[in-house]
């Protein structure tokens, strides 16, 4: 039974690895942008490509979509990703809220509680794919990006680095690649040595647009290519003329490290933008503006003890915004 066959990806992402994995930098692809799917003349959810011609149309039609070259593809069915985690161990994430759905057609079944639980395989994959909430897709990348970050950190665990390559070949059949065995292995080794609050994650930029009976994400193309260029080309912003401009959202619990941050940011030139709100989900930076010069967020996260483990999240969409460049985001967990 052939897992890919007809299959339409659930989720994209182009993901860009300086040499020695020194800078990781993720981009999430919204499945329902819309797109010129390669040799098609009409467009079409970015999802469909790989049901109407493989991973060779999914490449080439994000390689036009974004203007870039793509040298390697990794494609993961969800069968992978449930026998992974349960060969692992399981794996310990932070659910930001209740998550209740069935869907016996699509033998989908979620029912995940508030707060850090230990996910097996099935409930991992039904926290990566669970959607019904106000933001829909977008809010469904949020957390795969959450998840990916807690992989990482088990991953460096010395128990689980010694399972890794047995562990890759037992699920190779659920695996379209054109890496080498030992290459997987290899580019797997290598989350040890990396430190998560380094890699730069980020979803394209868009809005959401519903015409007729069909929902798309309508890309925003000048926000797209300012992103590429900062993260997967590496092109350098302009230097900032004016003072940097910071929010700082927390919730009731963590009003006393909101302060000492707020004097922390203030002492280093920062205009701050304080606000309690009632719920947040994860403790991130959120970046609202690409054209912050990366060496300067650098230099806040090395000076500042609080930012120094803070994943790092382009949010250009705005979904955690309390001023024009970035937030620190305190949701107590």
């Amino acid at each position: 039974d052939n897992p890919f066959k007809n299959a339409r990806t659930d989720s994209i992402y182009l993901i860009s690895i300086a040499p020695h994995a020194k800078n990781v930098n993720v981009i999430s692809i919204p499945r329902d942008s819309k797109v010129y799917i390669h040799s098609r003349s009409v467009p079409d959810k970015i999802n469909h490509a790989f049901a109407y011609g493989g991973i060779d149309t999914s490449i080439k039609t994000v390689e036009q979509t974004l203007g870039v070259r793509i040298n390697h593809y990794l494609v993961v069915s969800n069968q992978a990703l449930v026998e992974f985690i349960d060969k692992i161990g399981g794996i310990d994430v932070y659910v930001e809220k209740g998550m209740y759905y069935n869907d016996n057609y699509g033998n989908l079944h979620i029912n995940l509680s508030k707060g850090v639980q230990h996910l097996d395989g099935k409930a991992a994959e039904g926290y990566m794919r669970y959607r019904k909430d106000a933001l829909g897709d977008i809010g469904r990348i949020r957390r795969q990006q959450w998840f990916f970050n807690a992989l990482a950190n088990k991953m460096k665990e010395p128990s689980v680095i010694v399972k890794i390559p047995e562990i890759i070949k037992s699920v190779s059949k659920y695996i379209q690649t054109d890496f080498s065995f030992y290459e997987l292995a290899q580019y797997a080794a290598l989350v040890k040595s990396l430190d998560s609050s380094q890699i730069q994650v980020a979803t394209l930029p868009g809005e959401p647009s519903q015409r007729g009976v069909i929902s798309y994400w309508i890309l925003d193309p000048k926000g797209v290519q300012n992103m590429v260029d900062r993260l997967v080309y590496g092109d350098k912003p302009k230097e900032m003329t004016r003072p940097l401009e910071a929010g700082i959202l927390y919730v009731k619990s963590e009003e006393e490290k909101a302060l000492m941050l707020q004097k922390e940011l203030e002492a280093n030139g920062v205009n701050v933008n304080l606000k309690e709100v009632r719920y947040l989900g994860h403790n991130h930076i959120a970046l609202h503006n690409p054209d912050i010069p990366n060496d300067m967020m650098m230099g806040l996260k090395h000076t500042i003890g609080i930012l120094k483990d803070k994943q790092t999240v382009y949010d250009i969409i705005g979904i955690n915004k309390a001023a024009r460049d970035f937030t620190v985001v305190l949701a107590g967990q």
